[in-house]
């Protein structure tokens, strides 16, 4: 069953609790911030390193009108809580996981990602990992507009020095206009692999139209910028978010809707991409 839902966080039933974001923390339980309709950004911590049972934390992390939360560890110590605002993503930063103070400012406007005509907020919450070279990289998508057909959405990457100052990368890298993968695709996960190779979890909806089923895949790419080959995961869930436990084990959060409920957060064990062999990057002419 789910393990966390409406009922957790005084949301009305029926109504979201959705983007669930993952944390380990030092003595290796999980901590999950998400979405809560009407309250901003909740959490919940693992009663053990399992990372499968979780118990709510009081209060809000960030207030109502922050949406699509990601956490990273942000270089200066603690924790950086990247989220979607009106008009672009903006970031906050914690000592301790619990009292976050926003910084000033986006980290990318609505105009820099280059999403035009959206009317929420420009961009999924991003999701952020370190490379090779000390700099971060970032991957986000358009969100659909409510009352927009599904379908159509797109994920793109920004390069980092610092977290907080950002570059968007040319072109696209999963969706409409991609080199290769050009079905939608939304609210992406990137999970860095011991190998080097970067793996994207994200949602596929196409309205049904489309060839492949609907639900959350992943590509895995060794240059993070290519992605050849997608793989089917879960069922119509949607914005995933996978986290390495402390033994190891990959597992993947994901949500998922039921009119009757509400939004929920749910758990899979699933296979590493780590183990298995990256797409080879393309080679340029």
């Amino acid at each position: 069953g789910p393990l966390r839902g409406p009922s957790d966080f005084g949301v009305a039933a029926g109504q979201p609790v959705a983007d669930a974001t993952a944390a380990l923390l030092a003595d290796g339980r999980v901590r999950l911030y998400m979405h809560a309709q009407g309250r901003g950004i909740v959490s919940a911590v693992s009663t053990s390193t399992d990372g499968a049972s979780f118990v709510a934390e009081a209060g809000a992390r960030l207030p109502d009108g922050s949406g699509m939360p990601r956490v990273v560890a942000s270089p200066s110590g603690g924790w950086r809580l990247y989220f979607s605002s009106g008009g672009g993503i903006r970031s906050a930063v914690s000592t301790d996981g619990l009292t976050f103070t926003t910084e000033s400012g986006f980290r990318i406007t609505q105009d820099a990602a280059g999403f035009t005509g959206t009317t929420v907020s420009a961009t999924t919450g991003p999701t952020v990992i370190r490379l090779a070279d000390g700099r971060w990289r970032m991957y986000f998508s358009d969100l659909p507009r409510p009352g927009d057909p599904p379908g159509g959405h797109r994920i793109k990457s920004a390069v980092s020095t610092d977290q907080l100052a950002w570059t968007v990368d040319a072109g696209i890298r999963i969706g409409p206009g991609a080199p290769v993968l050009t079905e939608s695709a939304e609210h992406p996960f990137a999970l860095a692999n011991p190998d080097g190779s970067m793996t994207l979890y994200y949602g596929k909806f196409t309205g049904g139209g489309g060839a492949s089923p609907e639900g959350l895949y992943h590509s895995t790419s060794t240059d993070g910028l290519t992605f050849e080959q997608d793989t089917y995961d879960v069922f119509f869930g949607n914005d995933p978010d996978t986290l390495r436990l402390s033994d190891g084990t990959l597992v993947l959060y994901y949500g998922q809707f039921d009119p009757q409920v509400g939004g929920t957060i749910n758990l899979a064990r699933c296979p590493d991409p780590g183990a298995a062999a990256a797409t080879p990057a393309r080679r340029p002419l």
